[in-house]
């Protein structure tokens, strides 16, 4: 009976991690990098990359920054 309970329990944790992985790929995924990158990426960089790219789009929500072309304060120079 201790053999079985065992069994299921390590059968449960190999569920659960297969679900994780496989959670981490999708976000891995939508991060917008190529696939070459985000499928080399392990569970830290993923979570490190998307708490990066949140804030980021925070800061930037059209995704546009200061020095982009007819944006912020350099728009209003002449030109040289």
């Amino acid at each position: 009976a201790v053999v079985a309970m065992k069994e299921k329990s390590k059968n449960a944790a190999k569920t659960r991690r297969e679900k994780e992985n496989g959670e981490f790929y999708e976000l891995a995924k939508l991060l917008p990098l190529p696939s070459a990158i985000t499928s080399q990426l392990d569970k830290a960089s993923i979570i490190r990359l998307t708490t990066s790219y949140l804030k980021m789009r925070a800061v930037f929500p059209e995704g546009k920054h200061p020095g982009s072309p007819r944006e912020g304060p350099s728009a209003s120079l002449p030109a040289r």
